[in-house]
């Protein structure tokens, strides 16, 4: 009689225990199913298109609910992205989020030992990759001995950087995209713009020289040689084009 107790207890037990598991796993199962993210919205993203945000960020599996996503990415450390200074997670509704992009500030990259070097507008090394960002450009002629992420590039005359951001941003503001931008000895600036370096001389009226460049541009394909611009200005418009075909 009590081994018949014993086991009937057992059973009961058995029965209790699945009935739990099984409670368990249907509000697991709601809980997924209920706030499944179906629409994921990216702000401030320029380096990555919207699908490599969410690929980064919300992932598969689990991950793809929207009360757990809000909860990681507010109390547990964010993983660090390329290019990607920060981000934020923020609900919607049961079903959508938005995720804000902080991208590092970058101006220009010089390469070093194989990679791409990326800095900001003080000079400020930000990020190393073997990736190349379309709109940042290549600046060459700048010497340095080493350099450490969050440093800056330790070169002779800091105030380089000033005229880098002037000409990136006046490249920006142009629609204009050289492949490299190089300083020669004497700190004098060319562009190269496919086959066509041009000589833009010491800096002075950049932006003349550049909105002119952009009238140019068209006339410009195909050829190769030299644009002399170092003494081009809104009153002398003075151009001289060597070896070009």
């Amino acid at each position: 009689m009590a081994e018949q107790t014993r086991r009937s207890g057992f059973r009961k037990k058995i029965l209790i225990a699945a009935a739990v598991l099984a409670a368990v796993a249907v509000l697991i199962l709601s809980f997924v199913g209920v706030f499944r993210i179906t629409e994921v919205t990216v702000i401030g993203n320029n380096y990555y298109t919207k699908e490599e945000i969410a690929d980064l960020i919300v992932g598969k599996g689990y991950q793809r609910n929207t009360v757990y996503l809000y909860l990681r990415y507010r109390y547990q450390k964010h993983p660090e992205i390329p290019f990607v200074d920060d981000f934020e997670v923020s609900l919607d509704s049961l079903h959508s989020i938005t995720i804000r992009i902080y991208e590092k500030n970058m101006v220009g990259y010089v390469r070093y030992l194989g990679k791409n070097v990326y800095f900001d507008k003080d000079g400020i090394v930000v990020e190393s990759s073997a990736e190349e960002i379309d709109g940042v450009p290549r600046i060459t002629g700048l010497y340095f001995e080493d350099l450490a992420i969050y440093r800056s590039l330790n070169v002779e005359d800091p105030k380089i950087f000033d005229t880098i951001l002037d000409i990136t941003q006046l490249l920006k503001k142009y629609e204009l995209d050289p492949d490299e931008i190089r300083f020669g000895n004497t700190r004098e600036l060319y562009l190269q713009l496919g086959d066509v370096r041009i000589s833009m001389g010491a800096g002075e009226h950049l932006e003349e020289k550049i909105a002119r460049i952009k009238q140019l541009e068209p006339d410009l394909q195909g050829r190769s040689g030299t644009l002399h611009m170092e003494s081009y200005t809104d009153e002398s418009r003075h151009i001289s084009l060597e070896a070009l075909k």
